[in-house]
């Protein structure tokens, strides 16, 4: 099953008050880790009055609560190792990207975090609830 259905349809539990879209200031708006915005999604973004911080755009640029999770739910999908590692769960916390259950080596771990913080929006990627099952 591909990580960006693993998403869809579930109901998240964590999701409180809406975020109040008005108190969105520029300096909230920064690309992520790697410093590389995702032009065409922040231009869909900016069409919605007020545009949804970079942690909240959706796959079309609508606010979505868990719009980065979405989006590097389909980056791993589009790598053909990542897409297969069916022992790793993934959940957004703001613009954090945390990972649990396990991978298969540490090269793997590496690599799951670099699409991860490529992904317009990602400014963390916590891995301290995931194991490696052999050193590599």
């Amino acid at each position: 099953m591909s990580w960006f259905k693993r998403l869809v349809g579930q109901e998240d539990q964590r999701l409180g008050s809406p975020v109040n879209m008005t108190k969105v200031v520029e300096e909230l708006m920064g690309p992520g880790l790697t410093g590389q915005y995702d032009w065409e999604l922040r231009e869909k973004a900016g069409a919605h009055q007020p545009p949804p911080p970079p942690e909240h755009m959706g796959l079309e640029g609508e606010y979505d609560a868990e719009g980065l999770l979405k989006r590097v739910a389909l980056a791993f999908d589009s790598d053909p190792k990542i897409s297969q590692v069916s022992t790793l769960q993934i959940s957004q916390d703001g613009s954090t990207i945390i990972l649990r259950g396990s991978v298969p080596s540490y090269s793997m771990l590496k690599q799951i975090i670099e699409i991860a913080g490529k992904v317009d929006g990602t400014k963390a990627v916590k891995v301290t609830e995931v194991t490696v099952e052999t050193v590599s």
